[in-house]
Parts: C-alpha cells; structure tokens; sequence
C-alpha cells in the first residue's frame, strides 16, 4: 500500500476521521445521533478499492 497514492490518503484519513466523530457523537451527545455517520464507512472503502485499482491496473 503505497501512501503516495491520493485515494489512500483521503479513504484512511476519511476512515479515522468517522470512526472519532462517531466515538464523540455516542459519548457526548446521542447514541441514535452517531449512526448518522456509519453510512459514509462504504465511501472510504470505495475510494480505497479506487485506489487498489489505480495503483494495480489490468494489463
């Protein structure tokens, strides 16, 4: 995994960004409230697949 690859940075900060504001949002203000951030989990795993596949294409 190549951290020069754009796409690993934005998916693994995007990642560790969620999972902190989800930790926040269930401790300090609303469980019910954390679960606004889980849909965007597929994002960062799209965007890390986006860069697998720039980083290793079909020949």
């Amino acid at each position: 995994m190549n951290l020069s690859n754009t796409y690993y940075k934005i998916a693994l900060i995007g990642i560790v960004l969620s999972l902190l504001l989800q930790l926040v949002l269930f401790f300090a203000v609303d469980p019910y409230l954390a679960s606004v951030v889980s849909p965007f989990y597929p994002v960062w795993f799209i965007l890390l697949v986006v860069g697998w596949r720039k980083e290793h294409p079909r020949r």
